[in-house]
């Protein structure tokens, strides 16, 4: 959406003309579902992260109470 502003002298309004592009519309849906398609990727990569992330949590405290046991041998 390309916008034309213009300013009419001892006025204090914007006159704004708007002109449609067909091409510059399909351009902007073609923008907005590839970011839309990007959000979604980013927050599955997030999700599989803080899965990773509790189970190095889970096999660091399993590594822990086994070399604690094995310390008090």
């Amino acid at each position: 959406m390309h916008m034309k502003f213009s300013l009419e002298p001892k006025t204090l309004f914007v006159k704004k003309n708007v002109f449609e592009s067909s091409e510059f519309e399909s351009f902007k849906a073609e923008v907005n579902e590839k970011l839309s398609t990007q959000e979604s990727q980013i927050s599955e990569i997030v999700q599989i992260q803080k899965n990773i992330q509790a189970k190095q949590d889970d096999m660091s405290a399993d590594l822990k109470a086994i070399l604690a046991i094995l310390s008090q041998k």
